[in-house]
Parts: C-alpha cells; structure tokens; sequence
C-alpha cells in the first residue's frame, strides 16, 4: 500500500511501521522477511508472542547491507574490501486500552558496522552502537469494529551514533508519522469483523462480509529537526486475508518517489507477501525494490 503502515495492525511487521499495531494480534507469529533496498540488501526475522490479559511481546533482528566496496591503487589493483553493514535489534510490547485504543513502544539497539580486509591502514573497522526507542499509538473510530482507524508513532528517538570520535557522531533519523485508514465493505458487506491475525483470519459470514476496501494515507516528518515532509498513499482490496491486492504512490525526496504494487495471500496459518516498487526521476543505478515475506501463526 505504498508504505503506509502506520495503521497496520494484526501483523508482526507492524513494529518496523508502529508498535501499536502489534496489540490486536490474536495468535503468535513468527515470519521471515526481505527486501532489496536502493541502498543494498535487507533481511529481518520477527517472532511475536500474544499473551491473554497482557499484550503481545517479542523481538525482531534486522540487517542492511550495504554491499562491499572495493579499494584500490594507482594501478586499478583491489588491496582492500570495506563491508559496511546496519544492524538493529527490537524488543516490543504492545497491548489494548479498551476495545478501540492500542498502545506499543520498540526498545531499539542499533549497530553500524564498517569491516575491512586487505591493506585497512587507512580505512580502519569501526563499529557504531547506540540505543533508541519506537513509541505510537491507534485508534479505531466507533469502537473496535469502526471503519476508520487513526494511528501515530514517534520512531528513532534516541541517542547519537558515534563510529569514530565524538565529533562525528549522527543523530538518529526520528521520525513522526502521523496516518488514517478507512475500510469501505463493497456493497452488499458490513462493516465486518475486527481485523486481528486469527487461525487462518477466517470466520463466520457471508462472502460480502468479507470483500472489502481499504484506503490509507501517512504524513512523515522529521522529529526535533528540520526536513522535508513525506506522504505515502495506498489502496487495498480483498478477500478477508485469504488474497489482498495492494497499491499505493510514495511522494518523497531524494529521487525515490513512485508508485508501488502487491499481493498477499493467507491460507490456514501460512501467508505470502510480495511486493515491488517502482522508482521514477531518481539517478541511482539500481533494480526497483522488492519486498518479500513469509509468516506462520500458531
């Protein structure tokens, strides 16, 4: 849905997006994810845990990579290979206040690492890490089964990250994203059931209480500095989580707007999601991204 993830819930990847979304999942997950990225390759594995009258706890591990450089000297030679690389690790809790509102917060150990091999002396290894957090909210318009869904996350709130000295230290990239989602039942549908991760997401009804519409739209800002706002907007059709066909539009900077298309599709505790964006006016020399996922419920 172009990105915009700040309402989604029910999912396990909701922690990379909110938080909060992880409290209205109703059976654990675990999941495989990847993605190939402008910047280089990515890999995560989240396993989150529903627990009755406490939440929904858990963890992911994910990681950039970068790709590997090569150095070489006067004579076009390779003497050194620099491997940067991007790691985090999320701890969430996520739980319900009430039918309509849920809260989450990610605890965030981040790692930037630069390896080299070959002549390093003047490209020494550095090794980054710092601390951070994920806070964000939703809430669901007319109680639980409401057709409109509002969701806020603050992401990347925390300390510098320092790989050399001081003086060279980064702030984290923080984040407010601030987003809504309204489901339209096609016609003949109500406004259905809630949209929690189930054994298989399917229950009682009829085939109109299932197909339905989803339309979203995220505003990102950056948090405590200056920068330019982004805005992501998506649609998604469907037959409850058995098949979902997705597409959106991202309008940001840096060359990396687009428009976006993808599927998802369920049966019993197995779900697929493929994805694959599209990026226009952007210089880099690099394939459209694509994102795959592969998750199990029990």
């Amino acid at each position: 849905m172009g990105q915009t993830a700040v309402t989604l819930q029910g999912r396990g990847e909701a922690a990379f997006w909110n938080p909060a979304g992880l409290a209205t999942m109703t059976a654990s997950e675990f999941a495989l994810e990847s993605g190939t990225l402008a910047a280089g390759p990515t890999y995560a594995v989240t396993a989150y845990f529903h627990a009755h009258g406490i939440g929904v706890v858990g963890g992911a591990l994910y990681m950039l990579n970068y790709g590997d450089l090569d150095r070489t000297d006067s004579t076009s030679s390779t003497i050194a290979r620099i491997s940067p690389r991007n790691y985090e690790f999320l701890a969430s809790y996520a739980a319900q206040v009430g039918s309509a509102v849920s809260l989450g917060i990610n605890y965030k150990l981040i790692e930037f690492r630069v390896d080299c091999s070959g002549d390093c002396r003047e490209f020494p290894n550095g090794d980054g890490v710092t601390h951070g957090l994920d806070i964000g909210g939703q809430v669901t318009v007319g109680g639980a089964d409401g057709a409109l869904r509002v969701g806020i996350a603050i992401r990347n709130i925390g300390f510098k990250l320092q790989v050399n000295n001081r003086d060279q230290a980064d702030e984290l990239p923080a984040q407010v994203v601030l987003g809504a989602l309204y489901r339209i039942p096609l016609p003949g549908g109500s406004s259905g059931e809630k949209e929690g991760v189930g054994q298989g997401g399917e229950g009682a009804g009829s085939v109109a209480d299932r197909l339905d519409v989803k339309v979203a739209a995220d505003v990102q800002s950056p948090w405590g500095s200056y920068g330019n706002s982004e805005m992501r907007i998506g649609v998604d059709v469907g037959y409850q989580r058995l098949l979902r066909v997705r597409g959106g539009y991202a309008f940001v900077r840096d060359g990396l707007s687009g428009p976006s298309v993808g599927m998802g599709v369920s049966s019993g505790t197995i779900g697929v999601d493929f994805a694959r964006s599209f990026l226009s006016g952007t210089d880099f020399v690099t394939e459209n991204p694509t994102f795959f996922s592969f998750h199990v419920t029990f």
